[in-house]
């Protein structure tokens, strides 16, 4: 049923094209990826479903709290001693949980006054998949934007149960990597003040942490 309204979807799409050749071209990889996404959510929701069973049976239905999450957090990456000390917070109420917790590291001041830094965001949303899903689901579809300023694309890592977007300026050198993992776990890597591009350093921060979380 998800392919086929998404179908139709692509199907409008196309007419308000008027059938250009590159538009309709455009429409269509469109309707694939579209088409491919239905597929791996019905997948994942299947493998949802089979990791939150396994919490439950466990006793696992809450978020741990911020100070076991900090826990995950990884060294100062070469070259960026921390800041300063990680911060974060855990939340609770019926049919919610989640906690976080956030460092960064940081390395002296350039020439501009800007002093070149990564931080690292990591979230525990628990047994709260509606939450969890909404932040999936575009991660799961295989996309790529890019244009002279600004690059955007879905990553594959290395990782069981886990996806990645990338998030790139051109202009500022600015990069932000989201990863999320074993259906609970969101990570948020993002380089600000580069003088070059950090985004291989980046995915493989965020891929390390991910490993971190296997089996939890």
């Amino acid at each position: 049923m998800k392919t086929r309204i998404l179908t139709l979807a692509a199907g409008v799409v196309l007419v308000a094209c008027g059938e250009k050749s590159q538009e309709v071209k455009n429409a269509m990889n469109v309707a694939e990826q579209l088409a491919a996404a239905s597929g791996k959510i019905g997948e994942s929701q299947t493998e949802a479903e089979k990791f939150s069973k396994q919490r439950q049976e466990k006793g696992d239905t809450l978020a741990m709290p911020y100070a076991e999450l900090q826990k995950f957090l990884p060294s100062a990456p070469s070259d960026y001693p921390a800041a300063e000390a990680a911060s974060g917070s855990s939340q609770s109420m019926a049919g919610f949980s989640m906690s976080q917790t956030e460092q960064t590291f940081s390395k002296p001041a350039g020439a501009d006054g800007n002093a070149p830094s990564i931080q690292v965001t990591l979230v525990d949303f628990g047994g709260t998949q509606t939450a969890y899903g909404m932040m999936a689901l575009p991660m799961m579809m295989n996309m790529s934007q890019e244009d002279a300023h600004h690059r955007m694309q879905t990553l594959k890592m290395g990782t069981p149960y886990t996806w990645a977007s990338e998030d790139y300026d051109k202009d500022s050198k600015d990069t932000k990597v989201t990863a999320i993992t074993r259906y609970r776990y969101v990570i948020t890597v993002e380089a600000r003040h580069q003088t070059a591009d950090q985004s291989a350093t980046v995915k493989s921060l965020a891929e390390q942490i991910a490993r971190k979380f296997e089996g939890k």
